[in-house]
């Protein structure tokens, strides 16, 4: 993982951009086995460059938590990281068993007027603290990132849905696979399988100078929300993480906003 790179210089480019940045999650050594008793500290990063700290949204707008055995433990003190851009979890492991480590972008409104202005609000609030403005759309978003420590080939829990309002779940056992092995992800919304999500994929240490820099896009999830990939990342003598994103925008009609468009993330070390 790229820590020591600075963005300081180009978060500045990047508020002129339509696409929202990624949630995601991440351990501060993905090469290490950990075992019962070992702290993990985990980086819970909101950004438009994979793996690289750009936005603090604040200590109320995120949360982090861990499902151990199917069970989410509780929310994860968090600490600030003001110089890498992101925010910090400590959890110490009762046991070598998968760990299915969340960060969460709790979510929120966003209203576009015809001028151009937006405001964090929903419809009905925007309009009344703005008379005589016309709104264009209202948006919610919401966004989850998930990450695999310690899985194992003897888990049975690793493809649990964990019911986010948009979810990755593996359905290969991600301590099953290696370099060129092929995984076969399901995208669910709301619980049921999503047909025609696209799915972008990508690896650490890919591009992370890039904004949305993905090495596959396009592809989409067949009628059962299912969609395979390659793990055909280059031989760096040492695990690589891959990335997987899924997005959703669902039309709906309430007084509060025209679309609803939670995203998910979910990544793995592949050893």
């Amino acid at each position: 993982m790229k820590k020591l790179f600075c963005l300081s210089a180009m978060v500045l480019v990047t508020a002129g951009f339509a696409f929202a940045h990624e949630t995601t999650i991440i351990p501060d050594n993905t090469s290490k086995d950990y075992k019962s008793g070992d702290t993990v500290t985990f980086f819970g990063i909101s950004s438009h460059y994979n793996l690289v700290g750009e936005e603090l949204e604040g200590l109320d707008a995120v949360e982090m938590y861990v499902y151990k055995n199917g069970i989410k433990g509780s929310n994860l003190p968090l600490t600030e990281n003001k110089d890498r851009l992101w925010y910090e979890g400590k959890y110490t492991l009762t046991d070598n068993n998968l760990a299915i480590a969340v960060f969460r972008s709790i979510g929120g409104y966003t209203t576009t007027f015809s001028d151009g202005t937006r405001v964090g609000m929903d419809k009905r609030r925007a309009a009344a603290a703005n008379p005589g403005k016309s709104i264009v759309k209202t948006n919610y978003f919401s966004k989850w990132g998930k990450y695999y420590l310690n899985p194992s080939k003897a888990d049975r829990t690793f493809s649990t849905p964990l019911g986010h309002d948009i979810e990755i779940v593996p359905l290969d056992n991600p301590a099953g696979m290696a370099r060129d092995s092929t995984i076969k992800l399901r995208v669910l919304y709301r619980g049921k399988p999503l047909p025609n999500a696209e799915v972008k994929a990508t690896y650490d240490y890919y591009d992370y100078r890039t904004i949305d820099a993905w090495v596959s896009t396009g592809r989409r999830t067949d009628n059962n929300g299912e969609i395979s990939f390659k793990l055909n990342h280059p031989d760096i003598g040492k695990p690589v993480v891959w990335i997987f994103r899924a997005r959703e925008v669902q039309k709906v009609n309430s007084q509060e906003t025209d679309e609803e468009n939670p995203a998910a993330t979910l990544l793995f070390a592949v050893k």
